[in-house]
């Protein structure tokens, strides 16, 4: 799976302006984290993205609130993200 950073600048760029946009836009991505201001996000996706609104990422990089499953803890690191990955296996 990939691993995305996308701004909220970019929210609209990337997944469109409207509700019905949003929703049908990237059924594959899943968001499992973002920053305590709500400035920025990364989702997963098997789907390579060449889109400026998406930065593709090599690794987990810091500050980011977990999001995907609370319980977890709010920490998202490798780990995390490979437990994530396994459970959306």
């Amino acid at each position: 799976m990939n691993l995305y950073k996308i701004k909220g600048s970019n929210w609209n760029a990337f997944f469109g302006d409207t509700k019905e946009e949003r929703v049908d836009s990237h059924p594959e991505i899943t968001k499992i984290a973002q920053l305590p201001d709500c400035s920025a996000a990364l989702f997963l996706s098997n789907t390579t993205y060449d889109n400026e609104a998406a930065e593709l990422l090599d690794e987990v990089p810091s500050g980011y609130d977990f999001t995907y499953c609370q319980e977890w803890g709010l920490e998202v690191n490798q780990t995390v993200l490979d437990r994530v990955i396994e459970d959306l296996g």
